[in-house]
């Protein structure tokens, strides 16, 4: 093998170990950890009742709804086959 050549190899392997050794590593700062707070904030009360459905509360104007109510609901609202 000729000496150019072991150079060669020896400058890939070289730039191959700086490459894997010079990574940065895992930092577990940057993960959002809200769920957790959120859980924590709840261990008390698992029975609490967090939503964010709204009723509307009539302070605008719209038309009344065409159709036939069906028995199905979406987020507390009833449904209506048109």
């Amino acid at each position: 093998m000729p000496t150019w050549m072991m150079f060669g190899v020896a400058i890939i392997v070289v730039l191959a170990a700086i490459s894997y050794f010079g990574r940065e590593g895992y930092v577990p700062e940057f993960l959002d950890q809200s769920n957790v707070e959120r859980t924590q904030d709840l261990a008390v009360s698992s029975y609490a009742q967090v939503t964010n459905s709204v009723r509307p509360d009539g302070r605008f104007d719209a038309p009344p709804i065409q159709g036939t109510k069906s028995p199905f609901r979406v987020n507390m609202v009833d449904a209506y086959i048109p």
